[in-house]
Formats: C-alpha cells, structure tokens, sequence
C-alpha cells in the first residue's frame, strides 16, 4: 500500500528547496541537505509505505545507503503520514534502540479563512528580521536557550548557523522572512514564513518563557498571515499534536489536514528501555 509522502514534507521543500534534493524511490524518498548534514529535519527519509512494511533493522539499512558517503551524518530519521486506514504502527523496537518519537499535526488555511481572536497584544512592535544584527543576535541566543535536552551548545550553535543562513538567503531571493515581536528592542517572540508556487510555510514560531501567555503567538502569526495573504492561496504549519499550539493556530483559522509520525534516532538522545 504505498501513499504520497507527508504534507508536512511536501511543505518543507518550500524552506530549503534552494540547497536540498527530494530523491524519489520506490517505497520512500530521500529528503537530503548535503550542506548541513547535522539538520536532522533536512536529512531523513519519507516514507511512502507504513512504517510496519518492514523492520527497524531494514528501515536503518535503507538510511544507511541512501546517506552513505555523506560525511557529518550522525542520525537517522524517518517521517511518515499517520492514514487512518493504516495500522498503528508498533514503536516499541524504536524506542529500546533510543529514537525519539514526534506526533505533529499538519495545519493548513486558505489565506481567505484567516480569523482574527478577540484579543491581540496591541503593544508589540512587529517587523521582518530583514539583516538586522541586533534581532538576529538575540534569535540565536534564544534558540540556543530553547533547545532541546540532549544537545550541546557548541553543536547547536553550528547547526544554527546553518539555518540562519538558509533562512537569510531565502529573504534576499524574495521568498519570505523571519518576523520579530518586539517590546522596545527586546526580542520577545519570532516566527519564520517562507513562500514558494502559492503556499506559504511557518517555521520556529517562538515566545521567551517569561513573556507567554500575553497573547504573542496568536498576535504574531495573525499579523504574519494577513502579509502573506495577499500573496499566496494556502498557508501550514506544523504543530506538535501534545503542545497547545496546535489550538491556538486552530482558532486562527487553520484546520487539521494530516497528522505525521516521525523516529529519530541521534547523538544527546537517550530513551529508557521501555516493555515490549
């Protein structure tokens, strides 16, 4: 039973289609950025078939040869659509070899369905990144803050850069930007929106800790998705199914339109055993 690979990497073509190859094989394709291979979201495979067709060993195998020769691959990953008339796939083998496993939910609104919330936090200053140092300084610094348990600060500062310049290659071809909420120069919320053949795609929407619940989210993508409304039909975004995010982009008009699975396996991450 073989399917189309997800929306959510169908979507993410649109943020790095100026540096990555989708390479189409029979039960999956190989989604690689060969220039930052330590991007574990730009390097994986998705698959077109249930994750259950084979076996964790046989799935590793598959990584391995569709990135062999490709220094600086220290992962693998796998990214699947969640079809209802599949079945639920069995992750415990995963689990005891230490992959992390991601539910997201797959977000989609035509631009003319943009709802605007009750209440919006009318005293942010909201505005593209463009190359403006100060902004960008402080985006890493809170990236780096946020990152996830498991990976070092060194290392992540690297993979960083390479997504900032990806980020800022995309802005000077035209294709979106990064937005900042700003109280006075103080970074205290971000967003990524990227556009490409009438669709737009969010990335990294971010609060520091101490400035959520003040409405910034839901103020920030709704400013976000007005600009992009008038240049393209359909926006997603991608949320993870546990995290509230999901709701709040919900009530701004975006509907669920696929969820997607994925298993990553990667150095920092350490997984309990857990019983079969």
């Amino acid at each position: 039973m073989h399917h189309a690979i997800s929306l959510g990497v169908q979507s993410d073509f649109i943020v790095s289609h100026l540096e990555s190859d989708l390479i189409d094989q029979a039960d999956f394709a190989v989604y690689r950025t060969l220039g930052s291979p330590d991007f574990h979201f730009g390097n994986f495979l998705a698959l077109k078939v249930p994750l259950a067709t084979k076996n964790r060993v046989d799935w590793e195998q598959e990584f391995d040869v569709s990135f062999s020769g490709v220094e600086g691959i220290a992962h693998r990953n796998f990214i699947w659509p969640i079809i209802a008339s599949e079945p639920t796939p069995v992750i415990s083998d995963y689990e005891r070899a230490h992959y992390e496993y991601i539910e997201n939910h797959v977000l989609m609104m035509p631009s003319n369905a943009l709802l605007t919330p009750s209440r919006l936090n009318t005293a942010l200053r909201i505005q593209p990144f463009r190359d403006d140092e100060q902004i960008w300084s402080q985006w890493r610094d809170i990236s780096v803050a946020q990152r996830d348990q498991g990976h070092d600060e060194a290392g992540f500062r690297h993979y960083l850069a390479g997504r900032e310049r990806t980020y800022r290659t995309l802005a000077r071809f035209g294709h979106g930007d990064f937005y900042a909420a700003l109280q006075g120069e103080r970074l205290v919320g971000f967003a990524g929106v990227f556009m490409l053949n009438d669709m737009a795609r969010y990335q990294l929407v971010r609060v520091i800790p101490e400035c959520q619940n003040q409405g910034i989210a839901r103020t920030l993508i709704h400013q976000m998705a007005q600009y992009v409304g008038s240049k393209v039909s359909q926006q997603i975004i991608i949320a993870d199914a546990d995290y509230h995010a999901s709701a709040l982009y919900q009530r701004l008009g975006f509907s669920l339109a696929q969820r997607g699975g994925c298993l990553c396996q990667w150095p920092g991450y350490a997984r309990p055993p857990v019983d079969a």
